[in-house]
């Protein structure tokens, strides 16, 4: 009898939950993983994927309309995209202040001997959209720190064309910011020159030398254990 009593309160649970189930199914749009086709492109950081649901890319910024560079922008990722299938890949952050999710866009090659290409990173690299830190969402930072680098060094895109831009990399590239915490003063450094992510701690000889660009995904550090913990190694010029 007790076992026909709980065998009942299963299926009544199974019944109720495969409703329910069907309900948060119909109602969610599970986008990751799955070859969706780009409908529209809104502008040089925004596509459309089905059912009107914009997708923000995550980790890049391209020119507003009515800035500089904004029309070159948005018709580059036009011509390259729009009616392609790509994958959608996320890192932490699921949507940004708009509800858009946040993420990072593939495009398959149809060839399997040749790599699949990280539009985020592509359109950094040609010079259409420059490089944002954006923590906690830090998979592809170093990558797209080095594409910016690359664009700007060859002179490519907005970065040849709108003096705003080059003008602000400038001043931000002279900045440097001071720890929020006065107990937290590790300086966590990407090097530009090929050196990866390392730690200062004072008394490092050039530690005072060292700015901090938090733009850069660059911050700083309360303990040498938490540099570590997100891939950061000792500098070699410390004690």
């Amino acid at each position: 009898m007790l076992k026909k009593i709980i065998f009942g309160i299963v299926a009544a649970l199974l019944a109720i939950g495969g409703y329910t189930g069907y309900k948060l199914v119909k109602q969610s749009n599970n986008y990751d993983n799955q070859l969706q086709e780009v409908v529209e492109v809104v502008d040089g950081d925004t596509i459309k994927i089905k059912d009107n649901i914009r997708v923000r890319l995550l980790g890049i910024d391209s020119p507003e309309k009515g800035e500089c560079y904004y029309e070159e922008s948005r018709e580059f990722l036009k011509e390259f995209l729009e009616g392609k299938t790509v994958n959608l890949e996320k890192d932490i952050s699921g949507k940004d202040d708009y509800g858009r999710p946040l993420r990072y866009v593939i495009l398959p090659s149809d060839d399997p001997e040749q790599d699949n290409i990280l539009i985020n990173d592509y359109i950094v690299r040609q010079g259409y959209a420059q490089a944002v830190s954006s923590p906690p969402d830090n998979r592809y930072r170093d990558l797209l720190s080095s594409a910016q680098d690359e664009a700007i060094r060859e002179n490519r895109g907005l970065w040849k064309e709108c003096e705003e831009y080059i003008r602000e990399y400038e001043e931000l590239r002279e900045k440097n910011y001071e720890p929020t915490d006065p107990d937290c003063i590790i300086k966590g450094n990407i090097s530009e020159k090929g050196y990866g992510k390392t730690y200062l701690i004072p008394g490092c000889d050039n530690y005072d030398r060292v700015k901090i660009d938090f733009r850069k995904g660059e911050q700083y550090f309360c303990t040498e254990k938490e540099a570590e913990a997100v891939g950061f190694r000792k500098a070699t010029n410390c004690p």
